[in-house]
């Protein structure tokens, strides 16, 4: 993730992200006070509360968020919006409606210009000063404007103990709070609405003809599954990815989708052969260790997967150094090395493709994500979550790493 900072606020930080209907890639974002002469605060708890007071050195939460981006939802229907934002342990679900700002003409042309600079299609106009190379992010000022009347309110809220051992179920059920703007003169202010309504599922539930084995993996509940939180989180992550199981053994958490449903199944079944074919430690691919469920649902929320230390590095962001030449060989060698082991016992990797291998900070060569399909490019349509796909796609894997230039 690439981050800017401003050098006219060097408080905000900006991040990259994936701006799509349902982005699931949040990022970090913080913005200037305007009731503060410094442009920053800080939450002190006086008598029991939490207020808050001017910064003496601004510098110190030159670099501290307030709260957290997560999915930003459209229509292409319509210009209402539907924004995430995390703050603490509580999700902010705020959805504006186009029809309430239409009383105000000024407030309409504010939002529907941040609404269209927000689609992922749009492209920004090239500054006019040729020096002026800083990027500002449209969706990044479309939240600052947005979150502006919510500013009291957020500062209101205890932080998180960072200290404290937080769980799956904290991250995956926050509390939720449903809000809308409205008009209130030449004002925007909140207007809470019934947080109930689309509260969406977690997790997929398997019909009963592919019902989860438990005597092959572990099941955990919710809240059987930590996560340990830097020094400098604002808000739980919405995504977590490196967690603990009862607080000792480490993995990775793969996070399902409802949709999920075929892609499970197939997953859950590719990782019973691994398991059962006992591979040696040189075929490196991941492995899953257990499975999370929702015991008031029966949703499976996710996998607890092999913990990969790639510090978020795949093949396909690897190996670009001029002197890699022989790093983009062992590669090639583990990678054929594994698929060759698996073909062995029966197993297809599917959707084979750069970005589903793992480069670890030992540079080991990792194949992740066992739940099939095909990336154009890659393996063709024809040949998907087959033992010829994934030959075709180990070719093309090689190809791609030999034109790295040397």
């Amino acid at each position: 993730m690439i981050q800017t900072v401003s050098p006219l606020n060097p408080h905000r930080r900006r991040a990259s992200h994936n701006f799509e209907k349902r982005s699931s890639h949040p990022f970090f974002v913080s913005f200037p006070q305007p009731h503060n002469p410094n442009g920053l605060f800080q939450l002190a708890q006086i008598d029991g509360t939490f207020q808050v007071k001017g910064l003496s050195q601004p510098l110190a939460m030159a670099q501290r968020p307030v709260y957290e981006i997560g999915t930003t939802g459209s229509s292409i229907h319509n210009t209402d919006v539907k924004l995430n934002v995390f703050v603490s342990d509580i999700h902010f679900r705020i959805n504006l409606f186009t029809a309430n700002f239409e009383c105000n003409p000024r407030l309409l042309k504010e939002y529907l210009l941040h609404v269209e600079h927000s689609d992922p299609e749009y492209i920004p106009p090239l500054p006019e000063n040729s020096n002026d190379i800083e990027f500002v992010d449209p969706l990044e000022e479309f939240y600052e404007w947005a979150t502006k009347p919510f500013l009291p309110l957020f500062r209101e809220i205890r932080p998180l103990d960072c200290k404290r051992l937080y769980t799956l179920q904290d991250c995956l059920f926050p509390k939720q709070v449903r809000y809308t703007l409205q008009l209130a003169g030449d004002e925007l202010v909140p207007v809470p609405l019934d947080a109930t309504v689309d509260r969406a599922p977690v997790g997929v539930l398997l019909p009963p003809t592919k019902k989860l084995d438990s005597s092959i993996f572990p099941v955990y509940r919710l809240s059987d599954i930590h996560i340990r939180l830097s020094d400098d989180a604002v808000a739980l992550p919405t995504r977590p990815g490196k967690v603990y199981i009862k607080g000792q053994d480490v993995c990775f958490f793969k996070k399902l989708q409802p949709s999920d449903i075929s892609m499970t199944h197939r997953e859950l079944s590719t990782y019973a052969k691994i398991h059962a074919a006992e591979l040696k430690e040189d075929v490196r691919t991941s492995r899953l260790l257990g499975v999370v469920e929702d015991e008031g649902t029966s949703r499976i929320a996710g996998f607890l997967l092999s913990y990969i230390d790639c510090e978020n590095k795949t093949l396909l962001c690897s190996g670009w150094g001029p002197n890699q030449t022989s790093l983009r060989e062992k590669w090639i060698q583990q990678i054929t090395h594994s698929i060759h082991e698996l073909h062995a016992h029966h197993i297809v990797w599917g959707d084979a493709k750069p970005n589903n291998v793992l480069v670890d900070v030992l540079n080991d060569a990792y194949l992740v994500d066992f739940g099939g399909g095909y990336t154009n490019g890659w393996v063709d349509k024809e040949l998907v979550n087959t033992v010829e796909g994934d030959l075709q796609g180990l070719e093309r894997i090689a190809k791609y790493l030999s034109k790295v230039p040397a």
